[in-house]
């Protein structure tokens, strides 16, 4: 059985298809690696900059 020969437009598309998804899968990898570089574990913080994360709610009730 002989091969079906594919047409220039063809292997085009499937050149940008390829092209895109590498691009994709680069983005997205990079966009982890930035996620990573910018993220703080809790315990690396410290107090002072725990005391900027957290809240405390005062009612009338309590007073």
């Amino acid at each position: 059985m002989e091969a079906i020969p594919r047409s220039y437009d063809e292997c085009r598309f499937d050149a940008f298809c390829k092209s895109v998804l590498r691009n994709e899968a680069h983005n997205y990898r990079r966009g982890l690696k930035r996620q990573r570089d910018r993220q703080v574990s809790i315990s690396a913080l410290s107090q002072a900059d725990m005391d900027k994360l957290s809240t405390v709610d005062h009612y009338p009730s309590e007073l």
